[in-house]
Formats: C-alpha cells, sequence, structure tokens
C-alpha cells in the first residue's frame, strides 16, 4: 500500500492552507488520465492518504494536483493559476511519500522526499 502525504501552507498569511482540494491521477499516456482518489486537506493543511495501485498503472506515472483557485478565491485574494500540478513517480507499490507546498496567490514552492 502506498502512503501519500502533504502539509500545504499559505506564504500570504503565514497560515497553514486548510480545505485545499487535492487530486491524484494516474497518467495513461499523452493524452489520457484517470483520477485515482480526490481529498481536502485537513484544518493544519494537512493530508495523508493510504492506497492501491491497480497492476494497469504499474509505470508509476502519476500527477499530483493542488486546486489553490478555490483556496485563495475563499479567502479574498487575487488568484493567478487554478492549480498546481505535479508530474511524479510512485516506484515502490508500498513506498511512502511526502510532498510539502507552500502556496500564495502569485506563485508555490514545493519539494518532496520518501
Amino acid at each position: 500500500m502506498i502512503t501519500l502525504s502533504t502539509h500545504t501552507l499559505d506564504s500570504s498569511n503565514g497560515q497553514h492552507a486548510g480545505g485545499i482540494n487535492v487530486s491524484l491521477y494516474a497518467i495513461i499516456d499523452k493524452n489520457t488520465s484517470k483520477e485515482i482518489w480526490n481529498k481536502k486537506t485537513d484544518k493544519g493543511g494537512r493530508l495523508t492518504v493510504e492506497f492501491d495501485i491497480d497492476s494497469i498503472y504499474a509505470s508509476g506515472e502519476f500527477q499530483l494536483s493542488f486546486n489553490i483557485g478555490s483556496y485563495f478565491k475563499t479567502n479574498s485574494i487575487g488568484v493567478q493559476a487554478s492549480a498546481i500540478a505535479l508530474n511524479i513517480y510512485l516506484p515502490s507499490p508500498s513506498g511512502n511519500y511526502h510532498f510539502p507546498i507552500i502556496i500564495s496567490p502569485h506563485g508555490a514552492s514545493l519539494w518532496w522526499s520518501n
């Protein structure tokens, strides 16, 4: 079982970014993807999801997407991007992967560890 986690922070106010919609998609080919899950960060900006991957996604290529547009609209700050997406590989079916992200209305910074 894969464990994927994130911690989302809002640099515009120095707070945790709760309620961010985060989605994971399996990349099938250049033009096709399949949503694996869609969840929201908790009020502390954290999200941890444990899941199994069907063998048809054995390539391990995925896209992790953070829908920041609705977050910044809710917080009355102008937004320049509606989502931040990162194409990733999850090579181990029992791996632990962490993707923290710092967001603002005009940019983002993210990194990863396992």
